[in-house]
């Protein structure tokens, strides 16, 4: 889409003129605060509409989290970004994995959204809303999913980047993002965007509704939002074959037009059948953003019965569905003899049979098949906040999140599609060069979908006390103690390929946890140095019924030596449990024979050549343990008194990341020589261990009549096997200056690793993460000013270009790619009150204004790491308030 296409006319040339000459300034932006300065004004500015303030990164209230950095993301910077959903929202945060992108559901669409912190999985982040857990939409994992808010329900997110399981148990190893809703609303809002880009439209409207009057407040929202999709053929900057520049051919010979090979040194081409390969694109159908619809629905209700009780109760609600667009499976070695009467030999060979290798899109119709994921999803909970003498507060609250996933993913039966390669009969025969093939056979070819729906369900009941301990010189001791007990669920139905694979999970997990809050130095004590020293200490017990208890200590600092100077630094343990499916999902047994272990990546160096018949084992395991971790920071916050519109923080991070889950599987030599994996190797079983390998496992892929004589046993379930370290800088810098027409404003926030190391096994080489697809830097700016009613702001995204491995003709080398940088541009303007309408704005956004090229790399599309494959996109959007 051309820039004239979006911006019309002479206002159009003096935006592309502005957002130009602001792109060259290259300041960054940063509407996302990054200190516990910006806590205390996130505070001051919903004090109004919000008595009960919500904590991120403490049990205690009234406090920051002290010796962490708090990043944050305001009403009015949502409002300023334009994000549609909170995927969108949280890809404007540079520590985030999904920064700059285009964020779809994470498993290939399998139901979570989920992205991690600083390059960790995604696994190691909480999400939270209001400081409560939520529920997991994906088929594969139970870790909690971000919730799908509506726009206008945010009130603000904010992200403690740092280990949390001391205050909130699993999962908080890099961090939590905890999503604050609104709580009071008077009166009603409605917003609309509709937005364009190449092949591409999205649209969502919503609006909230609420009543606030003295001793209560309710709050309803609701928002809809739709986009379309966009495959690998709409970008034309995707490439395949990168012999030109050392690496190898990637275009696929399984093709649409088949491919035929009579072992005689010879590929035969259809439809001519003369000496040559059909080539094709393989990801030229399949989807880079699949097609959405989304519903949420959000209600938040309080009530006071007195003066010292208050009843409350949150619920969000959303309904989504993908339509993705798969690659169909490819047919290899499929045998077509004489007797199939649509067979045709290759010219002159005279051959009688031929391997044919093709894609089914004759049989299909079409060039992908159409997968559908719909995840309904529940987050509720409501308590009961009791205030108790002494300024302590008591809160009981439960809570009940629910979730569904229905899948459905066409497939093809190889079975049917193997017996009429054989048929003899028009009939019954697979005709592999066209369309004849009877509606039957294609019919009977066709039946293999996978179908599943999987519930879960997490139960918690929670009580916790907190408040003032006793007073000191340098202010208010305080002390949170709270107990939890959670129950999670996991139910599975449906089927692949004919075979059934029901589960049903469950665990519960028993919690205590505490917390001190000791100011040490402050107003009343304040001497030289020493303006201000607070300490932390918390800790945290949590029993699982299934592997077991776990214990995380945390400790912060806060110092304040001189006015302006906040000098912070924390360390603590934290730990993610293992999912239930983690422990519990299905196993499966594959058959490997001696001449496909190469395709299994079951090689067994000891063998020699001559390899052996392999079995191998996927799936859970109950003797998982928590994946661990060790995290410290260091860190600085500046307000300096010589530049009071100026605001910055740096924070140094170190985390060692232990018992990380994985499996053994694809790691080649490495699982037949890494003292690690001696156990997961068994060669020569007995009949006993055999039995056992296959007596609770799914039916045998690759079934045969008989079991043939197994030689090797692979054990390639889940196992505690991983080891990561990294160490690197946030850093914030913002700056606000009041003049005459209104304000200038301007800041960078971003993340730079220096170190992430990464160990298959403890017992493993180290590797470079840096070198496996990682960029080192990540940064967002900010320039923008606002005069009267018109605000424009441009902001600049980049990513540092990443170095990873790819293929070459005689093994693999490393590629360094160029930076991904993007620019958007935000104008905004607000309209004079109308008699039945106030506070209407107007806003016009463009995202990569200048429709970057992503960064060319030798594989995968020919692109360099994650990218926004949706390219220059404009949105015009109506708010208002009645």
């Amino acid at each position: 889409m051309s820039i004239g296409a979006i911006l019309a006319g002479n206002r159009a040339h003096l935006l592309c003129r502005s957002a130009i000459v602001l792109a060259m300034l290259g300041l960054p932006t940063a509407v996302h605060a990054q200190t516990a300065d910006t806590r205390g004004q996130a505070e001051a500015d919903t004090a109004e509409t919000d008595t009960e303030i919500v904590v991120t990164g403490t049990s205690i209230r009234g406090i920051p989290p002290t010796g962490s950095g708090l990043i944050s993301v305001s009403r009015e910077d949502a409002k300023l970004i334009g994000a549609a959903s909170t995927p969108e929202l949280l890809a404007t945060v540079p520590q985030l994995n999904s920064f700059n992108t285009a964020p779809r559901t994470s498993n290939n669409g399998l139901g979570s959204f989920a992205p991690g912190l600083r390059g960790l999985p995604a696994a190691a982040t909480l999400p939270l809303m209001n400081g409560h857990r939520l529920i997991s939409g994906s088929t594969q994992q139970t870790n909690p999913d971000y919730p799908f808010l509506p726009e206008l329900a945010i009130e603000r997110v904010e992200i403690v980047a740092d280990g949390a399981s001391a205050i909130y148990g699993s999962d908080a190893v890099a961090g939590v993002v905890n999503f604050i809703t609104r709580k009071r609303v008077s009166g009603l809002e409605a917003n609309v965007r509709y937005g364009m880009a190449d092949d591409y439209h999205a649209f969502n409207a919503g609006g909230i509704f609420g009543q606030d009057w003295k001793s209560g407040s309710f709050v309803l929202a609701y928002q809809y939002l739709e986009n379309s999709n966009i495959t690998g053929a709409d970008r034309d900057y995707r490439s395949l074959d990168f012999r030109a520049v050392g690496g190898v051919d990637t275009r696929s010979t399984v093709c649409p037009d088949a491919n035929v090979n009579l072992f005689a040194g010879t590929i035969y081409a259809a439809p001519s059948l003369t000496p040559g390969t059909n080539t094709c694109d393989p990801r030229g159908p399949v989807d880079l953003l699949p097609e959405n619809r989304t519903h949420s629905v959000f209600a938040s209700a309080r009530q006071k019965l007195s003066s010292g009780v208050t009843l409350w109760a949150d619920i969000l609600y959303s309904d989504r569905k993908d339509i993705v667009q798969a690659a169909l499976p490819g047919q290899t070695f499929v045998l077509i003899t004489a007797a199939n009467p649509f067979f045709r030999a290759p010219p002159g060979t005279g051959s009688l049979f031929g391997y044919f290798d093709f894609r089914p899109d004759r049989l299909a119709g079409a060039d992908h098949f159409d997968q559908t994921f719909r995840v309904r999803a529940g987050n509720a909970t409501a308590g009961i906040d009791i205030n108790l003498p002494r300024d302590f507060k008591a809160t009981v609250y439960g809570t009940y999140n629910w979730s569904r996933n229905d899948t459905f993913q066409p497939g093809i039966n190889t079975t049917a599609l193997t017996a009429a390669a054989a048929g003899t009969t028009a009939a019954t025969a697979l005709d592999p060069f066209g369309t004849r093939t009877s509606p039957a056979v294609v019919a009977a070819i066709l039946d293999n979908p996978t179908d599943f729906t999987n519930r879960q369900r997490t139960y918690i009941g929670a009580a916790k006390i907190d408040g003032t301990l006793v007073d000191l010189p340098g202010g208010a001791v305080k002390v949170a103690l709270g107990a939890e007990y959670r129950r999670e669920t996991y139910m599975q139905r449906g089927q692949s390929g004919g075979v059934g694979f029901p589960e049903n999970l469950e665990r519960d997990v028993e919690s205590l946890y505490g917390e001190l809050f000791v100011p040490l130095f402050g107003d009343g004590n304040a001497s030289p140095m020493a303006r201000s020293l607070t300490l932390s200490l918390s800790g945290r017990y949590d029993h699982y019924s299934d592997f077991g208890s776990t214990t995380n200590p945390k400790v912060g600092v806060t110092w304040e030596p001189v006015e302006g100077v906040n000098l912070r630094g924390s360390y603590g343990r934290s730990f993610r449990a293992p999912g239930l499916r983690d422990l519990g999902s299905t196993v499966g047994s594959y058959y490997a024979a001696a001449a496909l272990v190469d395709a299994f990546g079951a090689r067994d160096p000891s063998r020699g050549a001559a390899q052996v018949n392999t079995i191998l084992l996927f799936g859970g395991n109950q003797s998982l343990k928590p994946e661990t971790a060790r995290t410290w920071s260091l860190g600085v916050d500046l307000r300096p008194r010589f530049a009071p519109n100026l605001t910055a923080s740096a924070t140094f991070y170190d985390i060692k990341y232990d018992d990380v889950i994985g499996t053994p599987s694809g790691l080649g030599a490495l699982l037949f020589s890494d003292p690690t994996f001696a156990s997961r190797v068994i060669r020569n079983p007995s009949a006993t261990q055999l039995s056992e390998a296959i007596a609770d496992t799914v039916p045998f892929f690759y079934t045969f009549a008989a079991i043939p004589t197994i030689s090797n046993i692979l054990d390639l379930r889940q196992g505690n096997f991983g080891v990561r370290k990294t160490n690197g800088i946030d850093f914030d810098v913002r700056y606000r200056q009041p003049a005459g027409f209104g304000t200038i404003f301007a800041g960078v926030a971003g993340n730079y690793i220096l170190n992430y190391s990464n160990r298959l096994s403890p017992t493993s080489a180290e590797s470079d993460s840096l070198e496996a697809g990682i960029p080192r830097t990540t940064l967002r700016t900010t320039l923008g000013f606002t005069a009267g009613p018109v605000t424009l702001v441009n902001f600049v995204n980049h990513r540092s270009g990443l170095t990873a491995s790819y293929a070459t003709p005689t093994g693999s080398s490393l590629y360094t790619t160029k930076g991904y940088t993007t620019v958007d541009l935000r104008l905004s303007a607000r309209l004079p009150d109308l008699a039945f309408a106030q506070g209407i704005e107007l806003g016009l956004q463009v995202n990569d204004l200048f429709d970057a090229t992503p960064p060319f790399f030798p594989g995968t599309d020919g692109i360099g790491g994650a990218y926004n494959p949706i390219g220059r996109y404009a949105a015009m959007s109506l708010r208002s308030s009645f």
